[in-house]
């Protein structure tokens, strides 16, 4: 394949990109930086890199588009000598605003937020300018949105000036945690572990009905689980599970769908999470390992509905499974080729278990990678270019997030100098108070709501700091408010009408978005219905509040009935009866919605019911699976 061809100045930025992805792990295996050095340095490089690997001079601006590019870079420049010649005041608390430092302030941030449109497009920035317009209007404003407003000296302080804005503790977790894990991403994809899933999956999976579905739904997890994008993940494994999806027979807005529906939900998958997990075990002050432990049956609860909806819709369309003589065979090879997947994921988790940092545990996992790859992989051995492209692509990948979060950080500036989250929390515990359910749903849409267009980490960011607390003084544990709100700030990539995760997956599969996202909607009920569950039965995280047996036992044995009822009534379809009657569809869903309410006289009636449809629903005289 023909390799890309980069203009001069993308050049430059790929070496940066590079020199960024080396420095990142040098440092963390070498070194240990000021941390107010380290944060404007890393954002500095992100503004550089972006500029130059996304310059407007290629596209309608021409020569307009250097000028542009080149004022971008030189505010940023002008921001960080006013940061630094300030920096002592910062430390001692005697920072003063004066026109000078205020101005080079608003250069910087100018910058940081235009080149976060350009590499995020715009979902972010109007969030951002929605805050920034509250925090001056907060005299004008009505009832619970009303404060004390600011002045432009004090917005730059505590925004650009502080450690609390834009060079805030959440860039420096970020910069410390997780930026390893996106380059540990990139060097997973190149060393050809990808296409070795598929191919496994599709193997292991070629004898249910829908298999090829269900392959695409393990490779979108393991690769979703460390893109830390649902429209990143859908472009790098969609090209190739889509596809082979449709081949079998399903839809296009269905394949769509399922692509989009596995991605996001990788997104949750543990042990990485898109490395929410660490931010995640920093906001709630646990264990990241704890963390982990919490997401596990969430998760496989998520899938598990996945799958049963995949199942469903192969038996209404009478998929059957793939002829003997067109099931891949795997051989010894196949297998050993499985742990360029499964080898650094397992050394890095075992660094982790060890007592390392999440940092020192990421580099573990990119250098086994790279060293599994050249071993396992004669196209990666011959071509050791690709170390350095995987590198360079982790490194774009770094600076992007890097720039989001920087304007995270001023939103989190914001919200945090005005109050307006303590309000927005007890309105809602307010209404917790009389009924959690309806806070719940409150909390879920604004979740949603401001999650939409945004990649994982970002969206959690925001809504963590906006909604997490609301619930919690509703009476919710920490760590299960957190997780509930972090499974809505993904699944906004499958919520129309943004979507903007269909809209990735549509293009590829040849569907329309708008309809491919109310299929992911539908495929995904029981994902979206989970975090209900343990914030009710919060013994489903294993590790939050005090954890009971038979709680888990029978919130087990719930979802399992409430999966198939789901799964059976959505898609219209029973292995026993081939197609469901409307009447019959009706009857599997109110069983289902049933069986979640965590409520004896409603669950256990539905868990008898679910038992006795699958029991005794009269056999076709040819059954297949």
């Amino acid at each position: 394949m023909t390799a890309p061809a980069f203009s001069p100045t993308e050049c430059l930025g790929r070496g940066l990109a590079l020199l960024f992805a080396l420095a990142i792990i040098v440092v963390i295996a070498f070194f240990v930086l000021d941390e107010a050095n380290a944060r404007f340095g890393v954002l500095a490089l992100s503004v550089v890199i972006v500029t130059l690997t996304q310059p407007l001079a290629h596209g309608r601006w021409g020569r307009a588009g250097w000028l542009i590019d080149g004022a971008l870079i030189a505010a940023f420049a002008y921001a960080g000598f006013w940061f630094f010649a300030v920096k002592q005041q910062l430390f001692t608390g005697f920072y003063m605003p004066n026109p000078s430092n205020v101005a080079a302030g608003i250069a910087g941030m100018v910058a940081l937020i235009l080149l976060t449109a350009r590499a995020w497009g715009l979902s972010l920035v109007i969030m951002a300018l929605v805050f920034i317009a509250f925090g001056f209007a907060g005299p004008s404003l009505p009832g619970l949105l009303e404060h004390f407003g600011m002045e432009i000296g004090d917005f730059m302080q505590i925004a650009w000036y502080s450690f609390d804005g834009v060079f805030g503790r959440t860039t420096g977790l970020v910069a410390d945690n997780v930026l390893i894990f996106l380059i540990f991403g990139a060097v997973l994809e190149r060393t050809g572990a990808g296409e070795s899933l598929i191919h496994i999956s599709t193997a292991l999976t070629a004898r249910i009905r829908g298999g090829a579905a269900h392959a695409a739904i393990v490779a979108s997890a393991v690769f979703g689980m460390m893109s830390g994008s649902v429209a990143a993940n859908i472009a790098g494994t969609g090209v190739f599970t889509i596809p082979m999806i449709k081949r079998q027979g399903f839809s296009a807005n269905f394949a769509g769908a399922v692509e989009t529906a596995a991605s996001s939900g990788g997104q949750l998958t543990p042990p990485i999470m898109a490395a929410a997990v660490f931010v995640m075990a920093d906001l709630v002050g646990m264990p990241f390992a704890l963390v982990i432990v919490a997401a596990a049956l969430p998760a496989l609860f998520k899938y598990i509905g996945l799958f049963a909806q995949v199942y469903a819709e192969a038996v209404r369309l009478d998929i059957k499974t793939l002829p003997r003589d067109q099931i891949p065979q795997l051989t010894a090879r196949d297998w050993l080729n499985s742990a360029l997947v499964f080898l650094p994921i397992a050394a890095l988790m075992a660094t982790f278990i060890s007592g390392k940092s999440p940092a020192m545990a990421g580099l573990v996992g990119v250098l086994t990678a790279i060293v599994t790859g050249l071993i396992l992989n004669p196209d990666f051995r011959r071509d050791p270019g690709r170390i350095l492209t995987a590198l360079t692509e982790g490194g774009i990948s770094a600076a992007q997030i890097m720039l989001a979060v920087g304007v995270i950080g001023i939103v989190l500036a914001v919200v945090n100098e005005t109050g307006v989250a303590i309000r927005f929390a007890t309105s809602i515990a307010s209404v917790g108070d009389s009924n959690l359910i309806l806070a719940l749903v409150l909390a879920m849409c604004g979740a949603l709501i401001l999650g939409m267009g945004l990649p994982t980490l970002p969206a959690y960011l925001i809504i963590a700091i906006m909604i997490a607390p609301a619930i919690i003084k509703a009476g919710v544990l920490p760590l299960a408010a957190h997780m509930f709100v972090l499974y809505f700030a993904v699944y906004s990539s499958i919520v129309p009408p943004i979507a903007y995760g269909c809209y990735v997956a549509a293009p590829i599969a040849g569907g329309n978005p708008l309809q491919t996202a109310f299929v992911a909607l539908r495929i995904s009920i029981v994902g979206l219905l989970v975090p209900y569950v343990f914030v009710f039965s919060p013994s489903l995280l294993l590790v939050a509040g005090e954890f009971s047996w038979s709680e888990l036992i029978y919130t087990i044995l719930r979802l399992l009935a409430a999966v198939w009822m789901f799964a059976t009534s959505l898609g219209g379809a029973d292995p026993r009866l081939a197609r469901l009657g409307l009447g019959q569809r009706s009857l599997r869903f109110a069983i289902g919605a049933a069986a979640m309410i965590p409520v004896l006289s409603f669950w256990a009636p539905a868990c008898l019911a679910a038992l006795a449809i699958g029991l005794f629903s009269p056999k076709p005289k040819q059954q297949t699976i």
